[in-house]
């Protein structure tokens, strides 16, 4: 469930399938002209519309230069009222905070890891998703912390107030220029974490050319598949995840991975790596490494 969440049930497994193909039009089109107009012939695709500009709308990522507020508010602010929010695969949780400032809610969601259903599923892996954020410097993942509630240990996720998910928006990935550059990365990243649930419900919508990405427990299991085709990467992001030692990752994530994750992260980076040069090796370099 979302931080801002405003009621609605989850997407099902159609969203996901109608999200990875539109995604995918922003990373495989020739330019970034085609591929809205690519996205926009999708069933599921949105119509093209006139947007505020971006210069003109506060950012939806809040919490950046307030990264250490933020997170103190969700471990220590006290916890007046908890309430179900009613959807969800995971069942979280709202719930509300005093003082109010900086913000009045959080997302609740006490996850031992474990597989249910047949997916890997942690309460840790939000917190991972979180720090490895902070670590490529993406400003796309909003804050989470351990806490602990009624004697359950859980993840604390900042709730996002006034922020509406693709699914809320209609189920359409927005079109335009401006939303390629932050699709790429989505899916970079979660082709690095191991996010195979990658959904219209996770994906929030900020100002254009803005997303802020959630619900990340079913992330950094152990196989090494890659969730996503490969067809172009954002190469800021993609410099950063090779600059990354196991080291690095053990610092950073190692508190909150099971088993072999990190090495599992190694190997699918070298996966990416091999996609990616085989996919240079046939085209312009510069049409698949994106800066």
């Amino acid at each position: 469930m979302q931080p801002g969440h405003t009621g609605g049930p989850w997407p099902h497994r159609v969203f996901r399938i109608a999200i990875a193909v539109a995604v995918l039009g922003f990373v495989s089109a020739p330019d970034a002209t085609d591929a809205a107009a690519g996205v926009r012939s999708l069933p599921q695709a949105a119509e093209a519309r006139s947007a505020p500009s971006p210069a003109a709308l506060a950012p939806a990522a809040i919490w950046v230069g307030r990264a250490a507020q933020m997170e103190a508010h969700l471990r220590t602010a006290a916890i007046v009222d908890i309430e179900e929010i009613g959807t969800g695969v995971t069942r979280p949780k709202r719930a509300h905070l005093q003082p109010a400032e900086p913000f009045e809610s959080l997302v609740w969601k006490p996850l031992p890891p474990g597989r249910r259903s047949g997916h890997w599923e942690s309460y840790k892996s939000e917190i991972a998703a979180y720090e490895l954020d902070k670590l490529l410097e993406m400003n796309m993942v909003p804050p989470v912390v351990e806490r602990e509630i009624d004697g359950e240990r859980g993840a604390a996720v900042m709730w996002l107030p006034s922020i509406k998910s693709v699914k809320q928006s209609g189920g359409k990935m927005p079109a335009g220029v401006e939303w390629g550059r932050p699709t790429r990365k989505m899916l970079t990243f979660d082709n690095f974490i191991g996010n195979d649930d990658r959904n219209a419900g996770n994906i929030l919508l900020g100002p254009p050319g803005e997303l802020i990405l959630i619900d990340h427990s079913r992330a950094f299991v152990t196989d090494d598949d890659l969730p996503r085709k490969i067809e172009r990467v954002d190469g800021q992001l993609w410099s950063r995840i090779q600059r990354l030692t196991r080291d690095d990752l053990v610092r950073a994530l190692g508190t909150w991975m099971e088993g072999d994750a990190i090495g599992a992260m190694l190997r699918r980076r070298e996966k990416m790596s091999a996609a990616i040069e085989k996919l240079a090796a046939r085209k312009n370099r510069a049409t698949v490494v994106i800066d």
